[in-house]
């Protein structure tokens, strides 16, 4: 921007407005804006990094879960197939 303007003929007036017009223009921000926005960008990435180790521990948990109910589905079946042979046998 300030490349084509020799910077020894610029007075004090038209350096403020320059500056201005940048922050005006979105070209400039304030540094505390600046770190604010890098502080709430790293809040975000923690919050990600977090909602994905609580979902990988979910999809564990719930593959678990599963396991259990089929080994268990598995055990209540045999043990009714083992009540049926008992009582046919004894009859």
């Amino acid at each position: 921007m300030l490349g084509a303007l020799p910077v020894g003929g610029i007075s004090a007036g038209a350096l403020v407005a320059i500056i201005v017009i940048a922050i005006l223009r979105g070209n400039l921000v304030p540094r505390q804006q600046l770190v604010d926005k890098q502080a709430e960008c790293d809040r975000w990435h923690e919050a990600a990094d977090t909602w994905q180790l609580v979902s990988s521990k979910q999809g564990m948990t719930l593959e678990k879960i599963l396991t259990n109910v089929e080994l268990t589905t598995h055990a209540i079946v045999d043990i009714r197939e083992l009540a049926l042979r008992t009582e046919q046998e004894r009859q």
